[in-house]
């Protein structure tokens, strides 16, 4: 792996791709698969779901930076979130990894999703957001495992060592065993893809797709002094608690989603309202209002005992649902029938 990482890091700069259409030119010999453009997914959207929208966060992944705007969006850690802990030789699914680091911020009871409840709002950070979608038989091509490490970078090459890292730690995470009894997984470089791992998940073709509100910067929001006030709540799926799929957006060069299914879920979207506090300034950078949705697992008798959140709330695993918000740049997928 060692020797890898030095090869990997003589590849200064990043590859110049285009949008999503482009086609862009790697090291000798080798050739970045060519990318889905906006009218063939939009195409195939429509197939699925006539007259209705892609949700934001699939539409981010249509407008890739490329050049120096990527390398800005690099040095801002778009390509790099938490690859120190993540490339680890335990790597962890990131989702739950998320969870088990952070459980203090971004996991909340379900009681405070009530008009008038007050709370520090953490919500994380999207990853490559801006990473563009390959098209489906590209995505199939290319042979995603830490086995095939050297020919999957090369198939992305050049590029820096803080994005190869990212890879290994994404693929890592990809082939991690479940870590939730009875959890379902995939990780999904490609719509359609995405879309045939939640049907088949969920049981059904008929689905609705979600992705939390453009109030919620691509930064996301962390705010220790600012608290927000819970200003409305409304209920996304239409049963006391059904089955979904989220997809969480993973570093990679190319759009590649981690979705995994831990249910039974409730799906709140949340509309939340920054308090003035004595010390407020209008310069605030966390915005005035937001609307972002939630997911709160139901059944959590096998989630990990160890968690912090089990002791702030003076429960054990089974005893209480476990939520949080969605980031800028996931997708939640639910059946049409309850959504």
């Amino acid at each position: 792996m060692g020797v890898l990482l030095f090869l990997v890091s003589l590849l200064v700069g990043l590859a110049g791709g285009g949008r999503c259409a482009s086609l862009a030119i790697g090291v000798e010999g080798t050739t970045v698969p060519s990318y889905a453009s906006t009218s063939e997914l939009n195409e195939y959207w429509q197939s699925l779901f006539p007259n209705r929208a892609m949700p934001p966060a699939i539409l981010d992944h249509c407008s890739a930076p490329s050049g120096s705007e990527r390398k800005v969006k690099e040095s801002k850690h778009y390509w790099s979130v938490y690859s120190d802990q993540l490339t680890k030789g335990d790597a962890k699914i990131y989702h739950n990894w998320a969870h088990r680091i952070a459980s203090e911020k971004l996991l909340y009871p379900e009681s405070v999703f009530t008009a008038g409840s007050k709370m520090n709002l953490y919500i994380d950070r999207a990853a490559a957001l801006h990473s563009a979608w390959l098209r489906h038989d590209a995505a199939n091509s290319i042979p995603m495992s830490t086995k095939n490490f050297t020919e999957v970078i090369m198939t992305f090459a050049p590029m820096s060592l803080a994005m190869a890292r990212d890879m290994w730690s994404t693929l890592s995470s990809c082939e991690h065993p479940r870590e939730v009894a009875g959890e379902q997984k995939a990780c999904t470089m490609s719509v359609q893809s995405m879309h045939g791992f939640a049907a088949s998940a969920l049981g059904t073709s008929e689905l609705r797709a979600f992705s939390t509100s453009l109030d919620v910067p691509e930064e996301g929001i962390g705010s220790p002094s600012n608290r927000y006030r819970v200003a409305a709540v409304r209920a996304v799926t239409a049963k006391a608690a059904a089955n979904t799929v989220t997809c969480h957006s993973m570093s990679f060069p190319a759009a590649l989603f981690y979705c995994h299914a831990v249910n039974p879920t409730r799906i709140y979207e949340v509309t939340l309202q920054r308090e003035k506090e004595d010390s407020d300034v209008t310069t605030s950078k966390t915005p005035p209002v937001v609307r972002a949705l939630a997911v709160c697992h139901v059944n959590t008798s096998a989630f990990d005992p160890t968690l912090m959140y089990w002791v702030k709330l003076g429960r054990k695993p089974g005893e209480a649902s476990v939520c949080h918000f969605l980031t800028r740049g996931d997708v939640l997928w639910a059946p049409a029938s309850v959504a």
